[in-house]
């Protein structure tokens, strides 16, 4: 399915916003091999960390606050490098498994290369400058893949698995554990569409073992609605919706401006799937799950 017109929902002659489906995948031709994943290695990379003097901090709580701060950076980094390192990634992957693409650094070595007190000045708060303490380190992080427990499962189903052309859908989620979801929608051409969080719902906590359903009460009233729509001169189309749940909330794409309800964006660019899986990495293995869902339009 795919948003119609700019791919934030078309509003129809009653006043209805209609916001397609029109979800695709990256397949390979049968007997030709998909996208070859080189072997990540460790990779050094170079972090710092600036934490401010407080009343209440000792002078070696500060250092060892800089420091972890220092290390935190020094991992994100790296598993940006390392998610930059796969042969090629595309948004579209994004209906892949997850837990094949995401990283998590381990620091095997750590080498502090500067380190001290700094002046630093408040531009809100112009004035006398502050003190902070500073840290500069050289650190070689290790991937490692995630691994996560099967007791936070998330579940979804669409009222159909075969819709035929221009049919709404309406899709259900039901997560084992409270949690906070993502919903996502590829396009024949790759592209991905945001539909949970949007302009009208910013996302809240789901209860555990309570149904979401999408769109729900609130958005229907406003007149979102969702319908499958084949990609144009297509006959048959295998599209998916991809479901992400967090145990924390988090905002797995940076927040987009603009009118529509929906943002989509390009699936041949790696953009929004590799700001995904650093964001997911940050989590801990257990705090974050996913589901997709296939169905067929004819």
């Amino acid at each position: 399915m795919a948003p119609l017109a700019d791919g934030t929902g078309v509003m129809n002659r009653r006043g209805t916003w209609w916001a397609a489906l029109f979800w695709a995948v990256w397949l390979a031709a049968p007997g030709q091999a998909t996208a070859v994943t080189e072997p990540i290695v460790a990779v050094t990379v170079v972090a710092e960390g600036l934490v401010p003097f407080q009343s209440d901090l000792s002078l070696n709580e500060v250092r060892v606050r800089a420091r972890d701060e220092a290390r935190r950076n020094a991992i994100e980094q790296a598993v940006g490098v390392f998610v930059r390192g796969k042969s090629v990634v595309h948004n579209s992957q994004i209906v892949d498994e997850l837990i094949l693409s995401v990283a998590r650094g381990v620091i095997e070595e750590e080498q502090w290369v500067e380190e001290g007190i700094r002046e630093v000045r408040d531009e809100k708060h112009p004035g006398s400058p502050g003190a902070a303490y500073h840290v500069k380190l050289k650190a070689q992080v290790r991937p490692v893949r995630v691994e996560r427990r099967a007791d936070f499962t998330v579940h979804g189903s669409l009222d159909k698995q075969i819709y035929r052309n221009g049919e709404e859908a309406s899709i259900k989620i039901r997560s084992s554990q409270a949690a906070y979801v993502h919903l996502f929608s590829v396009t024949q051409g790759g592209s991905v569409t945001l539909l949970l969080p949007n302009r009208f719902h910013a996302g809240s906590l789901l209860a555990a073992d309570q149904d979401l359903t999408f769109p729900g009460d609130g958005l229907r009233s406003l007149g979102v609605k969702l319908r499958v729509v084949l990609p144009m001169g297509a006959k048959k189309a295998t599209e998916y919706i991809k479901v992400i749940a967090t145990r924390k909330p988090i905002r797995l794409v940076k927040e987009e401006t603009g009118e529509g309800v929906f943002h989509t964006y390009s699936g041949t660019e790696g953009g929004m799937i590799q700001d995904i899986i650093r964001r997911l990495a940050q989590l801990d293995d257990e705090d974050w799950t996913e589901a997709t869902l296939p169905y067929e339009v004819r």
